[in-house]
C-alpha cells in the first residue's frame, strides 16, 4: 500500500468529518445543536459498519449486523430529528424488518465454525 492513498483509522475520518459538520453548521448552515448531533452520530455508525465490514473475516461477520442496526437506528434519529412524523410501533416494525434482512443476509454469506474455530 502506498503512503499517498486516503486510508486510515476509520475513527480519525468519523472525526475529521464530524468536525467538518460542526464547521459548516457554525458558519454556513442553519442547523440546530440536535441536528449536528444526530448527524455525527450517524457518521460514527456508518464508520463503524465500515470497521465491521473490514473485519469480517475476523468474527465470521457477526458484527455486521450490530453495525447495521446501529446505522439504520441513527438513520431513523436523523430522520426524526429532521421532522419524520413516526410512532414508536412504525419505529419498532422498520427496526424489526431491519434485523431480520440483516439476520438472513449474514446466514447466507456466513458460514459456522468448526470445534477448532475454523470456518468449515
Amino acid at each position: 500500500m502506498s503512503n499517498n492513498e486516503l486510508t486510515g483509522e476509520p475513527a480519525l475520518w468519523a472525526a475529521l468529518i464530524g468536525s467538518f459538520i460542526q464547521f459548516l453548521a457554525a458558519f454556513f448552515l442553519p442547523l440546530t445543536h440536535d441536528q449536528v448531533a444526530v448527524i455525527n452520530a450517524l457518521v460514527i455508525a456508518a464508520a463503524g459498519v465500515y470497521v465491521a465490514f473490514a473485519t469480517r473475516s475476523l468474527d465470521n461477520g457477526g458484527s455486521i449486523k450490530s453495525a447495521i442496526l446501529g446505522l439504520a437506528q441513527g438513520g431513523i434519529s436523523l430522520a426524526v430529528t429532521f421532522g419524520w412524523q413516526v410512532s414508536n410501533e412504525q419505529t419498532a416494525a422498520l427496526m424489526g424488518f431491519v434485523g431480520l434482512a440483516v439476520a438472513i443476509f449474514i446466514r447466507q454469506t456466513s458460514r459456522p465454525k468448526n470445534a477448532y474455530g475454523l470456518a468449515a
